[in-house]
């Protein structure tokens, strides 16, 4: 018998630019939160003057509806080069400010590109006298891993991964400055890239956003990337989709497309997840019918 013990909200942008209205149908359609973008066309958070935040607060209470915190995209370019790294973070110190004084302390952050990491060392398997056969070898103790050493970095590479690096250092001061907690996640690169940014930072503010979606697209099967990020996962984005050539997808809603929701759940259980996890039907044509049986479809399989 389900527990519920996971916690169900939804992305309001999904529902409304009214975060009145948002809050109204996310409590009718079963949610329990919601992730507002801290920047929109109806509303900018880092606006609101003392004052506002407390209405928005309020508004959100009188629906009993939890505000699960905020959404920010840095752009294409992410923290690279061209980017006006400066600006940027001048705004997470804004947003940071803002979410802390509302209570919502987490910040769920698409960094655009990061540096990929450097392939892992592959076990080379050892062969023993009896797979030998009766031919007499003589025996060597050979290392336990080997691989090709990594080509060197461009110098367009290297500048990548120092800006990128050196932006990320300077977003996990402002963190703890607000003790708020930043969950990452990028459609433009892998869970290694994003494993290598979280080991770059060293940053116990820092987490991972997880998204289904990213895990179908991945050249880590799910297994792997729960062993080397589970105990970072710090939000879970609820969304589905097909499986197409070279991993191309296409959106579906939750539980009809090609994630394996009971094996996610339940890798999600086993790295003592019980957090957030919020519907993102955005990319969908009916996006209330497609929260409504996401969100069912997931409570039969907790």
């Amino acid at each position: 018998m389900p527990d519920h013990s996971l916690l169900y909200a939804i992305n309001a942008t999904a529902l409304s630019t009214d975060p009145r209205e948002a809050a109204v149908s996310s409590r009718k359609l079963g949610f329990a939160g919601l992730l507002f973008d801290a920047y929109s066309s109806a509303l900018t958070i880092t606006d609101l003057s003392a004052t506002g935040r407390r209405e928005f607060r309020h508004i959100l209470s009188a629906q009993d509806q939890q505000l699960v915190g905020f959404r920010v995209d840095v752009g294409i370019k992410g923290f690279g080069p061209g980017a006006d790294v400066d600006r940027l973070l001048s705004q997470f110190n804004k947003v940071m400010d803002a979410a802390a004084s509302m209570a919502a302390p987490l910040l769920c952050v698409d960094t655009g590109p990061l540096p990929e990491a450097p392939a892992r060392p592959v076990a080379k398997p050892k062969i023993t006298a009896e797979q030998a056969g009766l031919i007499l070898i003589p025996i060597f103790s050979a290392p336990e891993s080997e691989a090709a050493p990594a080509p060197p970095q461009s110098p367009a590479e290297a500048a990548f991964q120092s800006q990128v690096d050196s932006a990320m250092f300077e977003l996990g001061i402002l963190a703890d400055r607000y003790k708020v907690t930043v969950a990452l996640h990028s459609d433009l690169s892998s869970f290694a890239a994003l494993e290598r940014a979280l080991s770059a930072a060293r940053c116990p503010w820092f987490g991972i956003n997880l998204d289904p979606v990213s895990i179908l697209r991945d050249s880590l099967d799910m297994d792997e990337i729960f062993a080397r990020l589970g105990p970072s996962i710090r939000h879970v984005r609820a969304r589905d989709a097909v499986v197409g050539a070279d991993k191309r997808t296409k959106p579906a809603s939750v539980g009809r497309g090609d994630t394996k929701w009971d094996h996610l759940l339940s890798n999600l259980e086993g790295a003592g997840y019980h957090g957030w996890i919020t519907f993102d039907p955005t990319e969908l044509a009916d996006r209330s019918a497609a929260a409504v049986s996401g969100l069912k479809y997931l409570r039969l399989h907790e």
